[in-house]
């Protein structure tokens, strides 16, 4: 089989693989994805569909790293890859992993509000205060009407007992969404917190 004809063969046993996965047939897609990339071994989409088959479908972390690993060694910038990699480890408490896949994925592109707002999760996560509010303040630079990162700010302040910050933060998630339960409790929360204060 020329080189041509194993690549042609690869890309349908991938796509064969990706409607297996819509099927929940995990298994299946499995078995396709991995034909895939023993025909083509630099099928990087193969590879990073295989990571998420294991992590998402078999839940299978192990197997999904060792197959992200190998997408990232074909291409070290894939921010898909990256962003799964991060989640998996945030998810698995591995904070100072996820930072360092969230690092790399601001760094190619200091504008994915995304990147931002999960960096700031990990460092939350780690403990890590003070970075994680540098971090959902950049991700508000980029998109300020998003609600969570305002509300994220408003828990963050209202934790630290910095009630006048965690208002302003509260109050501007209000302004996007004012039906919110959520957000008028917060800024209750905070308004008795400063009352408590004086």
């Amino acid at each position: 089989m020329t080189k041509k004809d194993k690549i042609a063969k690869a890309k349908k046993l991938f796509q064969k693989g990706l409607d297996y996965w819509q099927e929940d047939r995990f298994d299946e897609a499995i078995e396709c994805l991995h034909k895939a990339v023993e025909l083509d071994p630099e099928y990087l989409d193969a590879w990073y569909n295989l990571g998420n088959t294991y992590y998402s479908g078999k839940g299978d972390f192990d197997s999904a790293y060792e197959y992200w690993q190998k997408a990232l060694e074909l291409n070290p910038d894939e921010i898909d890859v990256l962003y799964n990699l991060g989640n998996a480890h945030r998810e698995r408490e591995e904070f100072d992993e996820a930072i360092d896949c969230y690092k790399k994925v601001v760094a190619m592109d200091s504008k994915d509000h995304e990147g931002w707002n999960n960096l700031a999760n990990s460092y939350y996560g780690k403990g890590d205060i003070k970075s994680a509010i540098d971090c959902w303040r950049k991700a508000l630079e980029i998109k300020p009407d998003k609600v969570e990162t305002w509300y994220n700010l408003g828990v963050i302040y209202l934790e630290l007992e910095e009630f006048d910050k965690s208002i302003e933060c509260t109050q501007k998630a209000l302004e996007f969404y004012p039906e919110s339960d959520n957000l008028h409790s917060l800024l209750n929360a905070a308004k008795r917190g400063k009352e408590a204060q004086k």
